[in-house]
């Protein structure tokens, strides 16, 4: 998966150098990032030991389809669910193909499906259908299913709000908020179905010109319920970082 992560930012790397050439029509659009965060948090969940983590992956597109790369990579030793790291292990890769669709202009719909790589742990995949109203602060309702580890209802849920204040010319304030159910899923815990976890979250996008920009954000998630909290191990969690990215 390792190998398929560098081949993919490499074809990533050449697609943009031969868009930027190019005097015809762009067909390919994508993306290449990286950051730096103070954990590495999943649906309430710090996956990273309370440690510093960096975040890298690409994003390729053409037309309503995406491929999406992405890699969490660990920079202290640490223990994960019982299971030991080393700095510089790579704990989870995930491969998504996502469909977006908007049958009418107020409706987006994304559908897709994401492989998570997981070292140490089982790998799994999830279903997702998000819908996304096109109105004030843009409210997103989402359902992903674990069709592959789950052994019970394999259901998450999350709603989530948005909107982004445009401060100056390339500089936005991004504010945010999510609520979360899970539903016996196998990434968060198959243990209880409640409530998960809220998050609320902040911040800043700088496009430095068309193609790069630099990004740093701000989340504070905690449980909503107590089994989330008690079968869940879901806890008061801040998360900040920054991140650059090249678009094209």
């Amino acid at each position: 998966m390792k190998k398929f992560g560098i081949l993919f930012v490499a074809c990533a790397l050449c697609m943009s150098a031969m868009v930027s050439t190019a005097k015809a029509e762009i067909v390919v659009s994508g993306d290449i990032y990286a950051g730096m965060y103070n954990k590495y948090l999943f649906r309430g969940v710090d996956l990273s030991d309370n440690k510093w983590v960096s975040q890298f992956g690409a994003d390729l597109s053409y037309k309503g389809l995406t491929l999406s790369y992405w890699s969490n990579l660990l920079t202290h030793d640490g223990n994960i669910l019982g299971s030991a790291f080393e700095s510089g292990d790579i704990s989870e890769t995930d491969i998504t193909l996502n469909y977006e669709y908007s049958p009418i202009e107020l409706l987006t719909f994304n559908v897709g499906n994401t492989f998570y790589s997981l070292e140490n742990f089982e790998d799994t995949n999830e279903i997702y259908l998000k819908t996304t109203v096109n109105t004030l602060l843009s409210p997103t309702f989402a359902i992903f299913y674990d069709w592959d580890q789950s052994k019970e209802t394999g259901l998450f849920y999350s709603l989530s709000v948005g909107h982004t204040f445009e401060l100056m010319k390339g500089l936005g304030l991004n504010l945010g908020a999510l609520v979360s159910y899970n539903q016996r899923n196998y990434s968060v815990s198959e243990a209880f179905s409640n409530w998960n976890n809220y998050e609320l979250s902040t911040g800043l996008d700088y496009a430095i010109n068309d193609n790069f920009s630099v990004s740093a954000s701000y989340t504070y998630s905690n449980a909503i319920s107590e089994k989330a909290r008690d079968l869940g191990g879901i806890s008061d969690e801040s998360l900040y970082g920054i991140k650059a990215a090249f678009n094209f």
